[in-house]
């Protein structure tokens, strides 16, 4: 029987609900931990996210998928509380960001011990906390898919198989040499939600289509982003995102459309242009991606299919 594991436990798919599958409570580089700027903020913090996380539950939110991986912000006991607080499910993913994201001890270990830490993590927990993460962060960055980041691809895909779990990209232009890599594993492509295919940095709707007819699922995310953020020249206007979806509806691949913000509701060190608060929460991009919806003309059967059904067939573990 399939179940969802989130930092409060185990629930069963049908309690998903609306669901945004690529977010970052939390999300800061290596080291962030060490700046004492952030020490004395942590009340702060935790007001903010609990704030955005309850406007999001009015809203009709249900569930949120944390991508930000291990050693990149993820603090699985303030999550604990925004959720028990907020009543939304937060998911905690295993994993790396990209190679550039993550402290040198990770970087000379080898697939079987990558694999084994992302395994323990799914079926025991993360750290000493006992809540165990959900589904499995990959990534690259945008300097060429790295030997490093091979090898955490191929971890990933070999702990997802051994757990079940799914597993969440981060790349954009390796989006196919991930591909390829998964394919190598033997790894299932239906269990791949591959991110920022809205992403400016790489639009390529023939890509997207490409690997969701292999299998994959192309989840467009940074909806509301644009709105907040003037130098956030990653993400492409809200418009563009919705017009990328509609066409994947329209050549018949809803079967394999994701939608999320990718918002970060508290940037630890990274945004300094507003160091202490996200610009844009999760509230926010659910209010886009319904905006998006009504713009298109996307009826009620669309939203459910898109935001709560394929959710619930990837996100889970089987």
């Amino acid at each position: 029987m399939s179940y969802v594991n989130t930092v409060l436990g185990t629930i069963h798919p049908a309690e998903m609900g609306i669901t945004l599958q690529h977010e970052h409570i939390l999300w800061g580089p290596p080291g962030w931990e060490f700046d004492p700027e952030w020490w004395f903020h942590y009340p702060k913090l935790f007001q903010k996210c609990l704030a955005d996380m309850r406007e999001f539950r009015d809203m009709g939110g249900r569930t949120i998928v944390d991508a930000s991986g291990i050693n990149m912000g993820r603090d699985v006991e303030l999550y604990r509380m925004i959720s028990r607080y907020s009543g939304v499910h937060v998911v905690c993913s295993t994993g790396f960001w990209a190679g550039a994201g993550l402290y040198n001890y990770f970087r000379d270990k080898d697939i079987d011990y990558l694999e084994n830490l992302f395994v323990r993590e799914i079926k025991v927990g993360m750290g000493n906390s006992g809540a165990k993460a959900g589904v499995v962060k990959v990534g690259n960055g945008n300097f060429g898919f790295t030997e490093y980041d091979e090898r955490i691809h191929r971890a990933a895909a070999r702990a997802a198989k051994r757990t079940g779990a799914a597993i969440i990209t981060h790349g954009v232009l390796g989006i196919r040499r991930q591909v390829e890599v998964f394919e190598d594993e033997h790894f299932d492509l239906s269990r791949v939600m591959i991110s920022h295919c809205s992403d400016n940095t790489g639009l390529d709707l023939e890509r997207d289509k490409e690997v969701a007819r292999k299998g994959a699922w192309a989840a467009y995310d940074t909806f509301s982003i644009t709105n907040n953020w003037s130098w956030a020249d990653y993400a492409t206007y809200d418009d563009v995102k919705g017009d990328l979806v509609k066409a994947m509806i329209d050549a018949g691949l809803i079967d394999r459309v994701l939608i999320s913000a990718d918002v970060n509701l508290f940037s630890l060190g990274w945004a300094r242009s507003n160091p202490y608060s996200g610009k844009t929460t999760v509230a926010d991009g659910l209010r886009a991606i319904i905006g998006q919806f009504m713009r298109l003309g996307l009826d009620e059967s669309v939203f459910k299919k898109i935001m709560i059904d394929n959710p619930r067939e990837v996100v889970p573990i089987y």
